[in-house]
């Protein structure tokens, strides 16, 4: 059993704000999608740096008659966690009057393209050399003066994603036949990033900046194993004699808590800020270095997205209703001690190491009455705060990710 660092909560929650800020984003305008007001209350998780601010405008490509290139929306670039997150959404990146965007609606690799002619045959395929089958599109483009974005619904190999622990190559080839023109073919050597990178706002191709920092809810693993391992020890330890939720008062769903809280502190867990992405020189896109809940829990250790994620597992797990709280550079939860969400209280997480959970729960109130304002604003001073609730995501077609190391 690994044993807390004894971290000071103020030295912490320091430390804590250098864990994002460091990440990289464009500020544009923020797309409101249907998908985003389903699962955030708020705006963007969104960091400008000297880098982004000099980055230049994102925008399609101008091409000529029957003319093509390849279109990478995250950049050269495939990040498991954004193509598992959304295998299930419900919703995309735009609906059905955008004429413009053809094919899988959250799609992120595909083609650009300009007909021949009006009313045009398009047939794209893609595959990869180890993550993705051959996946096939074939439409009509109806201008010939548009430059239309294609992407085919990609097969992808999702058990092979979900193991990816560190950068791996991918080889992407497109096929591409425009009207009666010969295929032409062209392949580009991509990035498979880690299964923990989470991205969190990404300008597209178009240049609009897209907030999907709802992708967090994918961490959040309430069918994890080990859950029920800290559940039975918090149980034979005698803290509370069993989980039942809304079952029992408000009362009783805080001693549940507490009881979560103090298993958690007996088994070690501790505050640490590795939050490392590699993906830091990309100007369009900002990422997260998130732990699977197995991680944290076999190495005693977690920041504060990870402690986040983790008890929004278990408190889930046990029926509560539980949101992942984003501020500036730092993420902490609320959960409700009543089904009708009356009584909210907030959690600061990372105050695990060293903290009661009233100390936390205390810490958690001041951070969310600073910021309570800003959560519905429109400014775009606030576009880094949200409230993800996890019920909410999970009805939009979020699930959680699967951990392929639990047991």
């Amino acid at each position: 059993m690994r044993h807390p660092v004894e971290w000071s909560t103020p030295l912490i929650l320091v430390v804590c704000l250098l864990i994002i800020a460091g990440h990289v984003i464009v500020a544009h305008a923020v797309t409101d999608n249907a998908v985003r007001r389903g699962a955030v209350s708020g705006g963007g998780a969104s960091a400008q740096n000297e880098d982004s601010d000099n980055a230049e405008e994102r925008k399609l490509p101008e091409l000529s008659l029957g003319r093509w290139e390849p279109l990478f929306e995250m950049g050269e670039s495939i990040y498991p966690s954004v193509i598992v997150s959304t295998a299930t959404l419900k919703a995309g990146l735009w609906d059905d009057t955008d004429k413009q965007h053809m094919g899988d609606p959250w799609g992120v690799i595909g083609i650009t393209v300009r007909g021949i002619k009006d009313d045009c045959l398009i047939k794209v395929e893609i595959s990869g050399s180890s993550f993705i089958k051959p996946s096939v599109f074939t439409g009509m483009l109806a201008k010939k003066d548009i430059v239309y974005c294609v992407y085919p619904t990609l097969k992808y190999d999702y058990e092979k994603l979900l193991g990816v622990k560190q950068t791996v190559p991918e080889t992407i080839s497109f096929e591409v036949s425009i009207g009666n023109k010969p295929v032409d073919e062209k392949s580009v050597r991509v990035q498979v990033r880690p299964i923990n990178e989470s991205v969190y706002t990404f300008v597209d191709s178009s240049g609009n900046t897209n907030d999907v920092s709802y992708f967090f809810a994918a961490y959040v693993n309430e069918n994890h194993p080990f859950i029920k391992k800290i559940m039975k020890e918090a149980i034979d330890a005698g803290r509370v004699s069993g989980f039942s939720g809304y079952q029992g008062d408000k009362d009783d769903v805080k001693a549940e808590i507490e009881a979560v809280w103090d298993t958690l502190r007996k088994q070690g867990m501790h505050y640490s800020s590795m939050t490392a992405s590699a993906d830091d020189d990309n100007p369009y896109i900002s990422s997260q270095y998130v732990r699977l809940l197995g991680e944290s829990i076999n190495y005693g250790q977690a920041n504060c997205v990870d402690g986040s994620v983790l008890m929004a597992s278990i408190f889930r797990k046990i029926g509560l209703d539980v949101s992942l709280v984003e501020v500036p550079d730092h993420m902490f939860i609320a959960v409700s001690l009543d089904s009708e969400g009356k009584e909210i209280i907030y959690i600061e997480t990372t105050a695990l190491g060293d903290s009661t959970l009233d100390e936390a729960i205390e810490t958690g109130y001041e951070q969310h009455g600073e910021a309570k304002d800003k959560f519905d604003s429109q400014k775009k001073e606030d576009q880094e705060y949200n409230i993800i609730n996890i019920q909410n995501a999970r009805l939009m077609g979020i699930m959680p990710i699967k951990d392929s190391s639990a047991i």
